[in-house]
């Protein structure tokens, strides 16, 4: 039998005025280009570890018609889902083409895709897609989105929540100075991101947001994190030169500060190469989480895929 390899639970005394109905969210890599050939039963035991989850972020899936397979394997059968389109499907390469997509079995609305290289795309797909706003605090030589990826945005109304789905650049293994132009990608994006939900957080204050997903760069890594633009590579020094993390969490964006759901969990990537902690990650904030008295997150298997599954449940 399957089992939750690691659970981290905190109880923090924040008044509330009543008690409120607990939100789960899960993240999971799905590693969509090894197909869903024979993982029925792996992905059938995913379907039971997320079936009370309100929503679920998925990265590394290959299309609407994927999703749906997959939805089917897990018997989650009814839900809803919405999916990225941020390359043209006749792209023979699968590591091309990987998409995000949001699951939930409540009903999504408000899709948009925010597709920073839209080189892949025919001009229709380019048409559809909304603008990505890369605010000025990146410096101005790291402005660059080639080879950066795309994230997706959705609302729940039922929730009062709006869900993006992100899959940051992937370091490819790497640390420092080889790694550096990476970390320029994932910075650009996780701006862009924090400057959307900053001004839809002033125009919708009873709403909340949560950004989950392969974020590529774990909060615990202590050879990459930093917290300063101004901080550059040598030939033989780069240490806290990635502002990822920072960009949600710190304040650096419009006073945004979101909280890390899954911040003291072990590492999400199977395959070693990254620090003690987390590079699937959850960051939210709004309403919701301002009254949540209780978090569970939890680290469950990888049900066949190189990334554990990860939930979290608020109340």
């Amino acid at each position: 039998m399957l089992r939750c390899l690691a659970i981290l639970l905190l109880t923090v005394a924040v008044p509330t005025a009543a008690a409120a109905a607990p939100l789960t969210i899960a993240t999971w890599n799905l590693e969509g280009p090894a197909g869903l050939e024979g993982r029925d039963a792996e992905l059938h035991a995913f379907g039971d570890f997320v079936r009370s989850a309100d929503v679920v972020v998925v990265q590394e899936a290959l299309g609407a018609e994927q999703v749906r397979g997959f939805l089917a394997k897990a018997g989650l059968t009814g839900w809803s889902f919405a999916v990225s389109d941020f390359a043209r499907d006749e792209i023979a390469d699968p590591y091309a083409k990987l998409e995000v997509a949001v699951l939930s079995r409540h009903p999504l609305v408000g899709f948009a895709e925010f597709d920073p290289y839209p080189a892949d795309d025919t001009e229709a797909m380019r048409a559809a897609d909304a603008d990505v706003l890369v605010p000025e605090l990146i410096p101005a030589a790291q402005r660059r989105n080639t080879g950066a990826r795309g994230w997706i945005s959705v609302e729940v109304p039922a929730l009062k929540l709006v869900v993006i789905a992100a899959h940051l650049k992937s370091s490819q293994g790497r640390t420092g100075k080889a790694d550096e132009e990476n970390s320029f990608k994932r910075e650009a994006v996780a701006a862009a991101i924090a400057v959307q939900i900053s001004a839809d957080a002033q125009l919708r204050r009873d709403w909340s947001h949560v950004v989950a997903g392969d974020f590529n760069v774990a909060p615990g890594d202590v050879a990459k994190v930093g917290v300063d633009f101004a901080r550059a590579c040598s030939a033989t020094a780069c240490t806290a030169y990635d502002q990822t993390h920072a960009i949600l969490s710190s304040g650096l964006v419009a006073g945004l500060a979101m909280r890390n759901l899954v911040v003291g969990l072990g590492p999400s990537y199977v395959g070693g190469n990254y620090a003690k902690s987390p590079i699937d990650n959850v960051y939210a904030t709004g309403p919701i989480f301002d009254r949540t008295v209780r978090l569970t997150a939890e680290r469950g298997p990888p049900f066949g895929s190189d990334h554990h599954a990860l939930r979290v449940t608020v109340e």
